[in-house]
């Protein structure tokens, strides 16, 4: 009896001991956030992304929540904190991110950036040294133009000093240098195209920056490499069919590549990332 008893315990305690890892293993997360950079108004962000996130959790076999703010210091604030475990965002907004957190860059546009200052056609100045204390208007201190435009500006050759006055959009910008408010606008060289069109020929571009990579998808390190490799894969997929690349044009990833951090955004390391505090009075 007593060795039935004893064999039973020690089969019993062998059991409990293979049990052990699964009962103190944590379950595989299976939720994620995706936080968008809020460059455009909430409903039109969430009608454009909805569809591709809905796309990644079914790929994925995992929930993807869209995550959307109003302003962008909230924005800024939570991708540096690593709130989010996707993000979708302005390069230099990215850095700012990687330098806090390490997110990692999976897939971005083929097309780059490019930063453009532009006078009004009749203007009398024909140069960017032309434009030493003069004003120049760009959507907001953060914008990625006018980080890049603003680097082009105060170190390249000819570097000059300049006045900021912010104009919250790329048609205020336009606005303001069509109407004599300023003497310069700072925008990136497909805005005007895409938002003031009727506006091109009034204008004369005087200065064109280097070419930038765009608005990366990245990760935080704690999402395992495994379903990052499975974000990009999926991503890239989509450019193999006309609804997929409907679906990567309204989120503006068109024309998918893979990222890379050092080639494409090691580049704001010697960028001012804040720019001035105050809007020129």
């Amino acid at each position: 009896m007593c060795s039935k008893l004893h064999t039973c315990c020690i089969a019993f305690a062998i059991l409990l001991l293979l049990a052990l890892p699964a009962l103190s293993a944590e379950p595989a997360k299976r939720s994620y956030t995706l936080a968008v950079v809020p460059n455009q108004p909430a409903i039109t962000l969430h009608k454009n992304w909805t569809p591709f996130v809905q796309y990644l959790s079914k790929q994925l076999g995992v929930e993807i929540e869209l995550k959307l703010y109003d302003k962008i210091d909230v924005f800024l604030s939570e991708t540096q904190k690593g709130a989010a475990d996707l993000i979708y965002s302005a390069p230099n907004m990215f850095y700012l991110a990687y330098q806090k957190q390490k997110y990692v860059p999976l897939v971005r546009s083929s097309h780059p950036l490019q930063g453009q200052v532009f006078v009004r056609k009749d203007s009398p100045y024909l140069k960017v040294s032309d434009l030493k204390g003069k004003t120049i208007a760009s959507v907001g201190p953060r914008s990625i133009c006018s980080v890049i435009t603003r680097h082009a500006l105060l170190t390249g050759q000819g570097a000059i000093d300049y006045n900021s006055t912010f104009s919250g959009s790329t048609i205020n910008v336009a606005k303001s240098v069509l109407l004599g408010k300023v003497d310069a606008g700072v925008t990136l060289d497909t805005s005007v195209i895409n938002d003031a069109p009727e506006m091109l020929s009034e204008f004369r571009v005087i200065l064109r920056t280097e070419k930038i990579a765009p608005h990366p998808l990245a990760a935080h390190p704690r999402v395992p490499k495994k379903l990052q490799d499975a974000v990009t894969r999926a991503v890239l997929a989509l450019d193999q069919s006309e609804e997929g690349r409907r679906m990567l044009k309204d989120v503006k990833l068109v024309d998918p590549i893979k990222a890379n951090f050092k080639r494409d955004y090691s580049f704001f390391a010697k960028v001012d990332l804040e720019g001035p505090r105050q809007q020129a009075k």
